[in-house]
């Protein structure tokens, strides 16, 4: 299975840089909110830090947070010619049936072991692409089952080695337009300044507004109609209705049991904490229609997180009704 780097990680188009510079101007005054100079050191750090030369963020570690849940889709491996992070504004998508925000490709060829997608232009010109270079598709295309059909029996003895080398393609339900994505970006920024730094919501809120309604990329008028405008949606986890700078449900901190792991190797047990900050949709991702924006994206709560699983909010709250009414606890 694919086990490295997206193909081409490193190679942005103009519109990519374009983009980055965009947050990068974000990133930059929710570091100068900060009025602590240690505070501002550790926001950078593990929010803001932006890595403006990859579509992967830096494979985890050269992007912060913000880059990596709100610009990349995650990271995600296996025998299939998935990226392994992208930004999710990439041209080329794979779903499982025709989607309204994408032309069909053509078909696939294979020459060797690299894959390459023959795709139509405006012009009814036909193009191909190879896995490196599909990032410079002039408009978003859609892979679908049936443009594999032809190649089952060559594709599935491919191993680490071919699959790294074609991990080019994002899945479509982690996929939206650039302005989406980078209004995710202020709005998560927002979110950890306000909530987690002590940056006051009517000072910094402005300021990010006033880049993006300044951005030049094209004509598009930003903010959108997506982007949210009262504090306490912003900086809530969508779930509890709890700051995210609190434990969920303002349960109290629960003692967890302390297991014994290679004190060598790498700890995230941090990450399995219920209050562990985690980018949560309000409504679920799905193939056919782009929900990675400014008003669906939130940081929230590890534990409310999981509890959604791929269920809406409302969703979510139904199951929980009927489960404290069958428990008697109403």
């Amino acid at each position: 299975m694919a086990k490295g780097r997206t193909i081409s990680a490193s190679f942005l188009t103009k519109l990519d840089e374009q983009v980055m510079e965009l947050c990068s101007k974000i990133s930059n005054v929710l570091i100068e909110s900060i009025s602590d100079k240690d505070k501002k050191k550790e926001f950078k750090n593990t929010f803001g830090k932006m890595s403006k030369t990859t579509r992967d963020a830096g494979s985890g570690l050269g992007g912060g947070k913000l880059q990596r849940d709100a610009l990349c889709t995650r990271g995600i491996q296996g025998k299939a010619p998935y990226s392994n992070r992208n930004l999710r504004w990439h041209p080329l998508v794979v779903a499982q049936t025709p989607i309204p925000f994408a032309k069909p490709i053509e078909r696939i060829e294979i020459e060797g072991t690299t894959l390459y997608f023959v795709v139509k232009n405006k012009n009814g010109k036909e193009l191909s692409f190879p896995s490196d270079k599909v990032h410079e598709l002039p408009e978003r295309y859609v892979v679908l089952p049936r443009h594999w059909l032809d190649h089952i029996d060559v594709i599935k003895l491919w191993g680490d080695i071919e699959w790294t080398q074609n991990s080019c393609i994002i899945t479509a339900y982690e996929a939206c337009d650039w302005q989406d994505a980078a209004q995710a970006y202020a709005i998560l920024g927002i979110s950890v300044v306000v909530g987690f730094f002590e940056v006051e919501f009517q000072s910094i809120y402005p300021k990010v507004v006033e880049i993006l309604k300044t951005q030049n990329i094209d004509s598009s008028s930003l903010p959108n109609k997506h982007f949210p405008t009262q504090e306490i949606d912003i900086i809530s986890c969508p779930l509890c209705k709890v700051k995210a700078n609190e434990n969920p449900a303002k349960m109290p901190d629960r003692k967890r049991e302390h297991r014994w792991k290679p004190e060598w190797a790498n700890s995230k047990r941090s990450e399995g904490e219920d209050s562990s900050l985690q980018i949560m949709h309000v409504e679920p991702l799905t193939e056919t229609t782009m929900n990675h924006n400014a008003q669906n994206v939130r940081f929230g709560h590890r534990w409310c997180n999981v509890a959604m699983t791929d269920h809406s909010v409302e969703e979510t709250v139904n199951f929980m009704e009927f489960i404290v009414e069958s428990h008697k606890k109403i």
